[in-house]
């Protein structure tokens, strides 16, 4: 066959317009070389001009096979194109595109064409399909509310009820967190015509009504609601709220007792009631229901609540005997015996001033047993007797005014130590297991919890000194000082956990504490030393070297060194630091990250180092070098920086006690451990070569600093 000669005569048939011979000719072509791509095509067009539809879709189907079995996608999605224009309904052509959409990751034209495809099924009454493909849709674009409206839609259609009002809960979920009120309303609504009967519905437009501040509209979906189920508790408790925030005190009130009746676990719920008594000055209610809440709620919040509510209403009634029995109840019970003297104190003031001695003679005479060798209880005593009997009359000189316990707590806190506590802390400390670690922090809790903090901390004070390296002694007396509003003897501890965590290697973690103990206190990271600093020129004695690009600049004001000195490290350079501050220059050289070699004034290597650490303020210069530089420092980066910043702070204690005036100088001489007192330039110290051998810095007292280390 004679396939040109045949195409020749094809195309003047269809230039005479005799399009059925034409394709007759081009069949016959076919019906020897069906893979003739270019044939189809022709012959596609042809029937595409008389409008034959369904054969040219047949040919094209053929052309988008052959072109994607020779990877050419574009002229296959093409055709499928060709066949979805003279065909729109044609579901096999966009499904064959949707593959290839879906393999190509091309998101957004597969979710074009799905939609088109949900439409075609919808238009043909395909419930099935309609929602196959809503759920492909919705799991595409899940912030499309539409198509997740119209897939609850066809599921409740379908008979698919619960998977429906699943669906709208989730879109009332959405539509709320997105404050779309009314929107969240018409699917509430579409849920109970669904269901009539579902409790969560009514709930939902309750709290949405609460949420518009419709506080009314919402009580009534809840009345509602009970007018139906009258024994849901959550309803009732729901209820309760919403009184109160519409200013129904007495009402809420009376929901709340029907709640506490039918179920105790309910008494909780009224402590938020209780403080809007108080704010309403309904005192004798409010007692009433802390008193309830005192006798079956033993929680440690609770009772700390408890405390709060009572000592607001004792400072609108001082006189409330009840509340005093409340308090004294608590602290009885809790082991609190310093705040429960207080409370017993002011309870027998309240009862003298209402002439009621007998009861505030039996009132001082527990507070003289509590504390027999008090003298203040003891005069008290003797007054309330003389008061009795019919003596004195009169207010002795030494009795203090009526106030709330918390204010006398602050008055005892400033001007008191803590009362001396017998535990096992008076026995001789033994840390074998990290058992025994775990108990003695327990009993140091238990101190803090009852109000002993600074016998909390001597303790641990003795335990750090006993067992210097067991870090987790200095982190809680790190957190006890940090609570004291003792900064400087936390930035103390911080430096100390650096040191043993520099022993064991993990240089991260100490840096971490280096930085937690410049935070708290600032003095570590400025030049707070003068009389350490020598004001020599400063000496250049690099190699000389041919001058480099400045690779990183900047000012110290904006960028501590340190945190220079970390990011140098972190990333392995090699080069010099060339500081300048007040006129003077240093150079600190790195060899990958690590400190080789430093020069400042007229120190070198690791006293260079401690001095510079000093500098406050200036500018610094980083020029990157391809030359090692000879190893004069061999201690880590973080240990020279941590003994740098202990040097920095012995200095600038030594200068604040230079201040003081002599009557305040402390007069304990000091540890023989430190050898012979520092002369004026701190920085002349030896070098520790070790963390392990340096020897241990002792705590500072804020108020009494030693004399010298």
């Amino acid at each position: 066959m004679n396939v040109p000669k045949l195409l020749k005569q094809a195309e003047k048939l269809v230039s005479y317009g005799k399009i059925n011979d034409a394709i007759n000719l081009y069949q016959e072509v076919l019906s020897h070389d069906f893979q003739n791509t270019a044939v189809h095509n022709l012959i596609t067009d042809l029937y595409i001009s008389k409008q034959d539809y369904i054969r040219a879709s047949r040919h094209l189907f053929k052309v988008s096979s052959d072109y994607a079995s020779q990877g050419n996608t574009a002229e296959a999605l093409n055709s499928y194109r060709k066949i979805i224009k003279i065909q729109p309904r044609n579901i096999l052509a966009r499904e064959k595109m949707m593959e290839f959409y879906s393999n190509s990751g091309a998101k957004n034209e597969l979710f074009t064409m799905m939609a088109e495809l949900c439409a075609i099924y919808e238009a043909e009454g395909n419930t099935q399909k309609v929602i196959e493909f809503l759920e492909k849709l919705v799991s595409l674009d899940p912030s499309n509310k539409s198509y997740q409206l119209k897939l609850a839609a066809f599921l409740n259609e379908k008979g698919l009820k619960e998977k429906a009002i699943e669906l709208f809960y989730q879109l009332v979920k959405d539509y709320s967190r997105e404050e779309r009120w009314d929107d969240a309303l018409e699917v509430l609504g579409r849920i109970r015509s669904i269901n009539p009967k579902d409790r969560q519905a009514n709930l939902n437009i309750a709290e949405i009504f609460d949420r518009q501040g419709k506080v009314q509209r919402a009580i009534e979906v809840i009345i509602g609601c009970l007018a139906v189920e009258p024994t849901r508790t959550d309803l009732l408790a729901y209820l309760a709220r919403l009184c109160i925030k519409a200013g129904k005190v007495d009402e809420a009130e009376r929901l709340y007792e029907r709640l506490v009746k039918s179920n105790r676990n309910y008494l909780a719920e009224t402590l938020p009631f209780v403080e809007v008594l108080i704010a309403n000055k309904k005192i004798d209610r409010a007692v009433h229901h802390l008193g309830m809440l005192i006798q079956e709620l033993k929680g440690k919040e609770t009772q700390k609540k408890c405390v709060e509510y009572l000592e607001e209403i004792l400072k609108l009634d001082p006189q409330n005997l009840e509340t005093y029995q409340h308090l004294e109840s608590i602290y009885r019970n809790s082991f609190q015996y310093d705040q429960l003297a207080i409370t017993l104190s002011s309870h027998a003031d309240a009862y003298i001033a209402k002439c009621d001695y007998p009861l505030a003679l039996e009132l001082t005479k527990q507070l003289a047993d509590l504390e027999p060798y008090n003298e203040d209880y003891r005069r008290k005593l003797h007054f309330v007797e003389g008061l009795t009997t019919g003596g004195l009359r009169t207010v002795p000189p030494s009795r203090s005014p009526v106030v709330t316990p918390s204010v006398q707590q602050e008055e005892k806190e400033e001007s008191e130590p803590d009362t001396p506590v017998t535990t096992a802390f008076d026995q001789n400390l033994s840390i074998v297991t990290d058992e025994d670690v775990e108990s003695f922090l327990t009993d140091v809790e238990l101190l803090e919890k009852f109000g002993q903090t600074k016998s909390a901390i001597a303790r641990l004070e003795k335990a750090v000194e006993k067992y210097p390296h067991e870090i987790k002694f200095r982190q809680k007396l790190k957190l006890l000082y940090v609570e004291g509003r003792m900064p400087k003897k936390a930035a103390q501890e911080c430096l100390e956990i650096a040191k043993v965590l520099q022993s064991h290697d993990q240089n991260e973690e100490a840096t971490k504490y280096i930085r937690e103990a410049q935070r708290l206190n600032p003095m570590l990271s400025t030049a707070g030393r003068s009389a350490s600093v020598s004001t020599a020129p400063a000496v250049h004695a690099a190699p000389p070297v041919a001058e480099e690009v400045a690779a990183l600049k900047g000012d110290l004001s904006e960028i501590g060194l340190l945190d220079i000195i970390q990011v140098l490290d972190t990333s392995q350079k090699s080069g010099r630091l060339i500081v300048h501050s007040e006129g003077k220059e240093g150079i600190i050289f790195f060899n990958s990250g690590k400190i080789v070699d430093a020069r400042f004034l007229d120190k070198q290597g690791e006293l260079a180092m401690y001095a510079l650490v000093a500098v406050n303020g200036g500018t610094f210069v980083y020029r990157p070098s391809t030359v090692p530089f000879n190893g004069v420092i061999t201690t880590s980066n973080t240990n020279v920086i941590l003994e740098g910043l202990r040097l920095l702070d012995e200095a600038n204690r030594d200068s604040s006690e230079s201040e003081a005036s002599p009557a305040e100088e402390p007069t304990a001489s000091p540890p023989a451990s430190f050898g012979e007192p520092e002369t004026e330039n701190a920085l002349e110290l030896e070098p520790v070569s070790s963390l392990r051998s340096s020897p241990k810095v002792p705590l500072l007292d804020d108020d009494n600093p030693l004399d010298e280390l």
